[in-house]
C-alpha cells in the first residue's frame, strides 16, 4: 500500500486509491507515520517548500535526453529491497540492467524504511558486511 501500513492483502479495486482512502469510514491498516513523525516532514516543508522534491519530476524529459547515450547497465554490486505489499510491481528485468543486484523482499508496502525500519537496517547491514568480505 502506498498510504497505509499493515493493511491486509486484498484484491485491487478500480478507481482512484487516494479518493477511496479519503472517503473510507475506517481505513484499513495503520497510518504510515505517527503525528510526531509527520510533524517533522511538515516542519521541513514549511521551512523549505516542496519545490526541490518535485523538481526531479519536472526535469524528467531533460534527464531523458541528457542520459540518452549513457550505458544503462549498472555494474556495481547493488542491494534492491522490495516491499511484498507494494502496489508498484517488482521490476522483472532488474538483473538485465543491474547484473550484480541482490534482491531482498520485506513484508511491507511502498515505504519500506518507514514501515519496517529494523528489518530494512538489518538487510542493509548484512549486505554491506557481505560486500566487505568480497
Amino acid at each position: 500500500n502506498l498510504y497505509r501500513k499493515n493493511e491486509p492483502p486484498q484484491e485491487p479495486q478500480p478507481g482512484m486509491v487516494m479518493i477511496h482512502l479519503a472517503r473510507a469510514e475506517k481505513p484499513l491498516g495503520e497510518p504510515l507515520m505517527s503525528d510526531s513523525e509527520l510533524g517533522v516532514f511538515v516542519s521541513a516543508f514549511e521551512s523549505t517548500g516542496f519545490t526541490g522534491s518535485i523538481n526531479w519530476y519536472r526535469n524528467l524529459d531533460r534527464n531523458w535526453h541528457l542520459l540518452a547515450k549513457v550505458n544503462p547497465i549498472i555494474q556495481q554490486p547493488t542491494l534492491m529491497i522490495y516491499g511484498e505489499r507494494d502496489l508498484i510491481p517488482k521490476f522483472e528485468k532488474l538483473t538485465e540492467y543491474v547484473p550484480k543486484a541482490e534482491v531482498v523482499s520485506l513484508d511491507c508496502g511502498h515505504w519500506i524504511q518507514e514501515e519496517t525500519p529494523d528489518e530494512t537496517n538489518q538487510a542493509i547491514l548484512k549486505w554491506l558486511r557481505k560486500q566487505s568480505t568480497t
